[in-house]
């Protein structure tokens, strides 16, 4: 009987040992298949940022390279069409690799597809055209476009949806675990999104403090803030005093709101025609002030201003009115006499209104302090 006890005993514990072992071996299985799934996930993840992350930089490249073209007024066809065509690359990777997330790949096509054929068809009748560069700022539009559809694409990858599945497929393997990885998660995310919206939001209110609401240039406040940062460099400076001719005339025979219309197409005009380390600013009513940053000489200046008339002097469609204004602009450069940005303001504002006063208010003429 004791003999018989012993061997109920060994067999029992042989039976709970062999249980234990296919436990351990299972759970050590779907560990390493959890794993394994988890090491795609994080793959997928990576290779999909990194996409997300390339498209965006093809984008920036291909803005920089039109901005360029446009400042310098070249066509530069072949660099153009060199990131024009990186760019669609770093689309079809995002959109069809099989690395990438295929959430992430069904948000881009939904969200970029159409601008990305838009601009494909675009470019390829402006880069045919005899004179592209004028019509370059009609790519910028459409690249500005994408990369607003860039921002969302990334806020979508911000908000972890890709993460979200990982989490859901480790849930059904290691359920103790997870409670305690998500819960640190949700933790640190709640923290993290806290601290993102009111830095963001710290940092949203500083920027409407230095814009003018209208046009979204630059203010007074903040040109002055930019200039004076310029000048503690000893940077070579030329300031613009812009006024605008037969704005009153609009304003008065169509409204305001005709008004407000054509100062945002100017600011936009004379945005694209700058170099993005010049400063366009409007510092009140149908005023504005350029201040050009390593202009070269004379002659170079004569061209830039007599390039930002011309852009000024198109004509605007306002509603089913078609109204065009001129301009008169002031030029002083910064010196040993103009070392200061109220002498700079003050002498481009008196060569200003020898400008205006030289021409009737419908043209536009410029002159130097």
């Amino acid at each position: 009987m004791k003999t018989k006890y012993k061997i109920t005993t060994f067999l029992a514990l042989v039976f709970i040992v062999l249980v234990e072992i296919a436990l351990i071996s299972f759970i050590t299985f779907e560990y390493k298949q959890s794993n394994k799934e988890a090491a795609r996930n994080v793959e997928s993840i990576r290779a999909s940022y990194w996409a997300s992350w390339y498209f965006g930089k093809e984008l920036s490249r291909l803005d920089t390279q039109l901005r360029e073209a446009i400042y310098l007024n070249i066509s530069d066809i072949d660099r153009v069409q060199e990131k024009l065509d990186f760019l669609i690359v770093s689309y079809d990777f995002l959109a069809s690799d099989k690395k990438i997330s295929p959430l992430l790949q069904a948000y881009a096509v939904k969200t970029l597809q159409l601008n990305i054929d838009r601009l494909d068809k675009v470019a390829l009748q402006i880069l045919a055209s005899d004179d592209p560069v004028k019509q370059y700022s009609i790519i910028l539009d459409v690249v500005e476009t994408l990369q607003r559809g860039h921002y969302q694409i990334v806020f979508f990858e911000l908000k972890g949806g890709d993460l979200k599945m990982f989490t859901r497929e480790i849930e059904s393997h290691q359920q103790s675990l997870l409670y305690i990885i998500y819960g640190t998660f949700l933790i640190v995310t709640m923290l993290l999104i806290f601290w993102s919206m009111t830095y963001l939001n710290s940092k949203h209110t500083k920027a409407q403090s230095n814009l003018d609401a209208l046009t979204l240039l630059p203010n007074r406040k903040r040109c002055v803030e930019l200039i004076r940062l310029k000048i503690q460099k000893k940077e070579p400076l030329c300031c613009f005093f812009i006024d605008l001719n037969h704005f009153k005339q609009i304003n008065d025979t169509l409204g305001h709101h005709a008004g407000d219309e054509v100062l945002k197409v100017i600011a936009k005009r004379v945005s694209y025609s700058i170099s993005g380390n010049d400063v366009f600013a409007r510092i009140g009513g149908d005023e504005f002030i350029l201040i050009l940053c390593h202009y070269g000489d004379r002659l170079n200046v004569d061209t830039i201003v007599e390039r930002i008339m011309d852009q000024i002097q198109q004509p605007i469609h306002v509603g089913d009115n078609i109204v065009s204004v001129g301009s008169a602009i002031g030029i002083s450069f910064l010196s040993d006499e103009i070392d200061t940005v109220d002498k700079l303001f003050s002498t481009a504002d008196s060569a200003m209104y020898l400008a205006k006063a030289s021409k009737d208010v419908n043209s536009s003429d410029y002159r130097y302090y």
